[in-house]
């Protein structure tokens, strides 16, 4: 398979069913984000394009060109990317030797962190600022995760 592009959306397999990933930004770092779009499937949709038009289940930096080379994600469709914008902060859990301190707020242009002990209704709709692994994606897919789970 030859290079991806923003806007192409890759299929990723679950015990219950097949996930839709759209990949909508590269930072400088070269961390990939995709938007995990909302459901699990049997059958792929005949069109992943008007999922991609819909509200994401949330978003993930992911590392895709790695699966993609793995073969761990199939690249299936393209939509495009053109309407996404960065959030301006991502979360992440503060946890010192497995003790749970709070929230990280990231502002995702400055990478400053500010850190809250309790989460707003809007902050708890912020995606995580870490990288998941296929496994970690695939594993809490399966499980039903959400961000207003992940509290």
């Amino acid at each position: 398979m030859g290079k991806i592009n923003l806007g192409d959306i890759f299929e990723i397999k679950t015990a219950k069913g097949s996930a839709y990933l759209h990949y909508v930004y590269v930072e400088n770092t070269g961390r990939e984000l995709v938007r995990v779009l909302p459901g699990l499937y049997s059958e792929r949709p005949e069109n992943l394009e008007e999922l991609a038009k819909g509200k994401e289940q949330f978003l993930v930096f992911f590392p895709l060109s790695p699966a993609v080379k793995r073969k761990i994600v199939q690249k299936v469709a393209t939509a495009s990317s053109e309407t996404f914008t960065m959030p301006q902060y991502m979360r992440s859990p503060h946890n010192v030797r497995n003790e749970f301190l709070g929230w990280f707020i990231i502002n995702t242009s400055t990478w400053q962190r500010q850190l809250v002990k309790e989460l707003t209704v809007e902050q708890k709709k912020m995606s995580d600022w870490a990288t998941w692994n296929d496994t970690l994606l695939v594993k809490l897919l399966t499980e039903g995760w959400s961000l207003e789970s992940w509290i």
